[in-house]
């Protein structure tokens, strides 16, 4: 559990939804990185070395799903049928917003797609006409580009 709630806290996820996902309090996993202080462990310091590698940032989201799922999974086996109290509710209530926090479509940013393209494009005309020796198209191709990309944005 506590090696569990490390990794999470390590990757970048919020408290709260730790907490959700490992079915433990606040104050459990407040215990647990203290005492892991107290040994030498700083889980802030490897938060922060880890924020600057994405090396295994895949790996890590499938963990913390993997464990929101279980823990929900468990939830529903020991709440037989669910009681439709304020307890049940909220517990029930935390897991749907984490699991729809993280499947949630993230927001696409047209003009970054569009800019992205359209200087592909132009590289990509520009690498053909110079593979065909065709320098004067690459040389207008290349003065031209910042207003080739301006209007193919205000589009």
């Amino acid at each position: 559990m506590r090696e569990a709630a490390k990794e999470l806290y390590v990757a970048g996820k919020d408290i709260s939804d730790i907490c959700t996902a490992l079915n433990i309090t606040r104050q459990t996993f407040y215990y647990h990185k203290k005492n892991d202080f107290r040994k030498g462990i700083d889980w802030d310091a490897l938060k922060l070395a880890n924020l600057r590698s994405e090396d295994e940032l895949e790996n890590k989201e499938a963990i913390f799903i993997n464990s929101l799922i279980e823990n929900y999974e468990k939830f529903l086996k020991t709440a037989g049928e669910i009681e439709l109290n304020p307890e049940t509710l909220e517990k029930l209530h935390k897991f749907a917003k984490t699991y729809w926090s993280i499947k949630a479509p993230r927001q696409i940013n047209e003009k970054e797609v569009a800019l992205k393209a359209a200087k592909s494009t132009l590289e990509s005309i520009a690498n053909l006409a110079v593979s065909q020796k065709e320098n004067a198209v690459a040389a207008w191709l290349s003065s031209n580009s910042d207003e080739i990309v301006s209007i193919v944005l205000k589009k």
